[in-house]
């Protein structure tokens, strides 16, 4: 009878240990990022010059975006952000590996204007 009972006990604990919910491996640690930083439409990226996340859409991209465009010159460039996150494997197969939640805006700033200097050669 106290074997039944044992192996009655096991079985239940095992059955409950495999559907219990698991808990989710993301990172949940905040972390200062800065980059270039640019919304069109419906995807917004953050290039850091180490790597490059897609930006998750919600209030608080919106409020970096607001706080962005005076400083664009024209709806493709890109201005200098930092800002804290949460950085997590994106969930989807299109788009960058990672993805990045803001959770806070520290400043932003222009880009540094890339000095194009055109060199030319003659034959005088």
């Amino acid at each position: 009878m106290m074997k039944k009972i044992t192996f009655l006990l096991i079985g239940v604990l095992l059955f409950w240990n495999c559907t219990s919910p698991k808990k989710s491996n993301k990172q949940t640690e905040t972390v200062s990022l800065h980059g270039e930083f640019l919304f069109l439409n419906d995807a917004a990226v953050l290039n850091t010059g180490n790597e490059i996340y897609g930006v998750v859409i919600d209030e608080k991209l919106v409020e970096l975006d607001l706080q962005t465009r005076p400083l664009q010159k024209d709806e493709y460039d890109m201005v200098q952000v930092f800002i804290k996150g949460v950085v997590e494997k994106n969930p989807n197969e299109e788009g960058w590996e990672n993805i990045v939640r803001i959770v806070a805006i520290d400043s932003v700033a222009p880009s540094i204007p890339e000095n194009n200097s055109i060199i030319k050669l003659s034959t005088k």
